[in-house]
């Protein structure tokens, strides 16, 4: 029985689908949303923000999240829970959608003939999407009608890509048009050029980032314990007036482990932060696979990579987009003596690596336009209809 009635839910959610595309779209009314309802956060975040103070746009959040809810409430923006009437008649009506991570950040039920605007959640080391073979079978009959079904009310939709570069690799992992990749940036390092800096999170300390991809979509632990030898990283830490801090994936955000007797290791994976802010402060960034780094790139900071795990990683977690040597401009590091020993090389003799490196790496990664302010012209597009797809 359950089965027929999760069969009668889908029919009917594909019923209300197409049904939307009979509805009159306001070019002038844009709703956002970013991992899957319940964040406030990424490239969708900071555009919203942008959108907010155009006077020709009315930009609507829409939220799975009390607490998301009232933050946009307490700055005075326009947001609507998640299923609610006015959320639903809101994005009934929209005729922008605008997402980070997928259709699924809004109620995709009501976008029929809506135009959708992915700008994607980093830029992508990692093969994603259509392109992962470790996520699901594309290919398979069950998902190719999928897409076809859905591709009828939801196929007027873009992704922006950061470079050239990554044009034909949009449209591989998105399966997508040339015309529906649009070359810009990311809106969410628009922050890094603004006029007025954000406050700090961390004012009196100074940091250095541990920012790890997760694994096997959280399904394999990133263990603290057993990639770091805790005690000694402490030492080092105190003896040097650093902080490590650590922001893992969002899919670890339930592993916890106790730090008490560490006090210059914080772990805030749990933390409301904005990532972009707290690189910003940050003075040295590790990481492993993630595209952090990527961002990281347009402060131009010391950059130390910690691939403890790289031929495991490989062989059961992801492909890759390009030779890893190639992309990474920093040290690797592949033990823990050896982060251990780069980061002390940092902190007393300063970066090594040099700028030489990081820049070539940058305008593999940006276009011309991406290395500054985008949301800007994102939101020009908008406003002046200059976005369309006749699909």
């Amino acid at each position: 029985m359950s089965k027929v009635i999760k069969g009668i839910k889908v029919i009917g959610k594909y019923f209300v689908m197409y049904l939307s595309m009979l509805m009159p779209r306001n070019k002038k009314l844009c709703v956002f949303g970013a991992w899957l309802g319940e964040r406030f956060a990424d490239n969708s975040k900071q555009l919203f923000i942008e959108a907010c103070d155009r006077k020709n746009l009315r930009a609507v959040w829409i939220t799975k999240s009390e607490s998301v809810l009232k933050e946009i409430h307490d700055m005075g923006y326009e947001a609507y829970m998640w299923g609610t009437p006015k959320a639903v008649w809101t994005q009934l009506r929209a005729g922008y959608a605008i997402v980070s991570n997928g259709i699924s950040d809004l109620e995709h039920t009501f976008l029929g003939r809506s135009v959708i605007i992915d700008l994607w959640h980093g830029i992508p080391l990692k093969k994603v999407v259509y392109d992962n073979k470790y996520e699901k079978d594309w290919d398979s009959p069950k998902q190719k009608l999928r897409d076809k079904l859905i591709n009828v009310p939801l196929g007027k939709m873009y992704f922006v890509a950061p470079s050239e570069m990554f044009i034909p690799i949009y449209q591989s992992a998105f399966r997508r048009k040339r015309e529906q990749i649009i070359c810009l940036g990311q809106p969410r390092s628009d922050i890094f050029f603004a006029d007025k800096k954000p406050d700090k999170y961390f004012p009196d300390k100074k940091i250095i980032l541990y920012c790890p991809t997760h694994r096997n979509e959280g399904a394999e632990k990133i263990e603290l314990s057993k990639i770091f030898d805790l005690e000694r990283l402490e030492k080092f830490l105190d003896e040097s007036g650093y902080y490590f801090v650590i922001k893992k994936h969002f899919y670890h955000r339930m592993e916890v482990e106790n730090l008490e007797a560490y006090p210059h290791i914080i772990d805030i994976t749990n933390e409301d932060m904005d990532i972009q802010r707290l690189i910003m402060e940050t003075e040295i960034l590790i990481t492993d696979y993630s595209s952090i780094y990527i961002d990281y790139l347009l402060l131009d900071s010391p950059l130390l990579f910690y691939c403890y795990d790289y031929e495991h990683y490989l062989a059961n977690d992801r492909e890759m987009y390009f030779e890893y040597e190639d992309v990474t401009p920093g040290v690797k590091a592949k033990s823990f003596d050896e982060l251990l020993g780069q980061l002390k090389e940092v902190t007393v003799n300063g970066d090594s690596y040099g700028k030489e490196d990081r820049e070539r790496v940058k305008n593999m990664f940006y276009c011309k336009k991406g290395q500054g302010p985008v949301g800007n012209i994102l939101l020009d597009m908008i406003e002046n209809g200059s976005i369309r797809c006749e699909l």
